[in-house]
This record gives C-alpha cells, structure tokens and sequence, in this order.
C-alpha cells in the first residue's frame, strides 16, 4: 500500500526559491517542509495546527509557517481554499542576511496590520500570484518585486527571532533529526512502531526522544502516529467496497475502536457518519490524494479573477 510522505520535498519550478498555487484542503495530516509558507485563506473555514497551537482561521486570514514547523490543517464542514506561497530562506540572501536566521514568533499574521495596510498586503500577494500564473513577459523579475516588498512588509510588522550561529547549528541539527523521525514513521506506521526503535536508529534514551518529539511535533508520539493512521482511514473509507473494520486494518489500526475514538476527535463524527456525509466527495490531485486538490495555473487564474482584498475581508 502507498503511504503519504509527510515530509514535503518542495520543488521551485517556475522561479528559484518560490513556489505559489492554490490548494483546496479537507483534511492534511500534520507534515513538515524546508521551505517557510505564506497561507492566505479564500474560502472556508476551518483548524490549523502548528506544533502545539490550534488557530481556527476563515476567509481573509493570512499565517506564515517557520521552516520545519509541523502543521495540520482540519476542515470539518466546507474544505478549505488557500492561495500559497512557499518559499525558501535562500530568497534574496545576498541582499537580505536575515532571512537565513530568523524565524517569525507568531503565526498568525491577520491582526498585526491595521485594516488598510492589511488590504494593501492582500492586494499585493493576489498581484503576485496573478503574474505568476499568468507567466508573461519578464515576470520572474515582477514576482521577486513584489514578493520582496510583501517579505519587507511582514518582516517590518510581526515579532522576529533572531537566531545566533550556535541556535542556528542546533536548529539545523534538529531539522535533519526531525527529518529522520518523520521519514522512519512515514515508511512503518501501517505496522507496529515502537519509540524504543527509533531511539535506537538515533542513538538517544526513549524519554529524550520522546520529549524531541513533542517540543518539534507539537504532540506526543502516540497522537502523531495516530494523525498518519487517520489520515489513511480518511483516504480508504472513500472506498465503499471496504467494511469500517477493513478500513481500520489497512490503515494502522490495531483496533476499531482506536479509529472510531480519531474520528470522533478529529471530525466530532463517527466513521459511520463521515461515510454518509457529504465531507467525503473526492478532491482528486495528480498524485492521487483525495484530502487536497491542487489546482493547475489555467484553472488558479480564474480563481483569481474572483478575488479583491475587500471581498475576502467581508
């Protein structure tokens, strides 16, 4: 059985170090990536989680995500739409040394900007994602402006942290370890993991691991294990030819009454009830998930043409 890679490999195939598209989201169980993201939300509602914190975000809210933060998104009525942008803390670093050392303290970026500012700031990143769909004459040069000017605009407004070369060192230390973790569980967790192999493959104690995972994860071991088997249920139970106890088997479970407790904390509904509703229409992508779509740029330009900062702020 394929397993979801829940560390993202992000590829900058337009322009080096940026990558925009829009993404429909039902349900993106907790992954990480080496890029820092740009999320603005345009339509639905629903939950984020980044390591330890929830923030329940609707239509016009803007998060940015640190480098190998781990984040959920949950949405358990409409899914989600978001306009993204990745990118790497490569971007500019000739001209601005900054960026490769500091991190932004708080995520959520929608009430650091008094309302005209803030409409400035969406207008600009709907203008950047315009020419970067589009890709017309001399547009890597307009995105690298524009996006320089919305980095200029956040770095001036929210609480950076600014990082010495030793917390530096350690945090990339800690990345690659994340790394190693994230790929052993992507690659085991339809069968049997234990805390003691990982430990093992580190080389550190069960109760330093286990600590590392709950400060880098936002959560212990056991709740991340159970995110990845739920996140595999969600995708199986689409499969009406499946009985719930399949679902539950194939997906990790080592009982049924484990998934229905995931479900019951996840979407507030029983597998049963999930199956009947109609949050499980397909969103099919290229790669054959059906918890996100991603939408190609024929299609994102006309999402655009819908979109004005002052629609998505009322």
């Amino acid at each position: 059985m394929k397993t979801m890679v829940e560390y993202e490999i992000i590829q900058h195939d337009k322009i080096k170090d940026i990558r925009i598209f829009f993404n429909t989201i039902k349900m993106r169980s907790l992954h990480m990536h080496h890029d820092m993201e740009l999320l603005l939300v345009t339509d639905g509602e629903g939950l984020v989680s980044i390591k330890n914190r929830q923030y329940r975000v609707f239509k016009g809210d803007i998060l940015i995500i640190n480098a190998y933060e781990s984040h959920e998104i949950i949405s358990r009525e409409k899914p989600l739409t978001f306009l993204i942008v990745q990118f790497s803390n490569h971007f500019l670093r000739d001209y601005f040394h900054a960026i490769r050392n500091a991190v932004f303290s708080d995520p959520y970026i929608s009430d650091k900007f008094v309302k005209d500012e803030y409409e400035k700031l969406l207008d600009e990143l709907l203008e950047l994602a315009k020419a970067y769909f589009e890709a017309d004459g001399f547009y890597e040069l307009k995105c690298v402006s524009l996006f320089a000017d919305i980095l200029s605009k956040l770095y001036s407004h929210l609480e950076i942290e600014h990082l010495s070369e030793s917390e530096y060192s350690k945090r990339k230390k800690a990345n690659r370890r994340i790394e190693a973790i994230a790929d052993y569980i992507d690659a085991n967790y339809l069968s049997q993991i234990r805390l003691s192999d990982i430990a093992d493959a580190q080389g550190l104690t069960v109760t330093h691991l286990s600590h590392f995972i709950s400060e880098h994860f936002g959560m212990s071991f056991q709740e991340y294990l159970r995110e990845k088997r739920l996140s595999c249920a969600v995708r199986l139970i689409l499969d009406p030819s499946l009985t719930l106890s399949e679902v539950s088997a194939n997906s990790g479970f080592s009982e049924l009454k484990y998934m229905n407790a995931a479900f019951e904390k996840t979407f507030g509904m029983s597998p049963e009830e999930y199956r009947r509703s109609g949050l499980n229409l397909s969103l099919q992508n290229k790669k054959g998930d059906v918890l996100e779509y991603i939408y190609p740029s024929e299609r994102s330009i006309e999402l655009l043409q819908d979109l004005h900062a002052d629609a998505l702020l009322n």
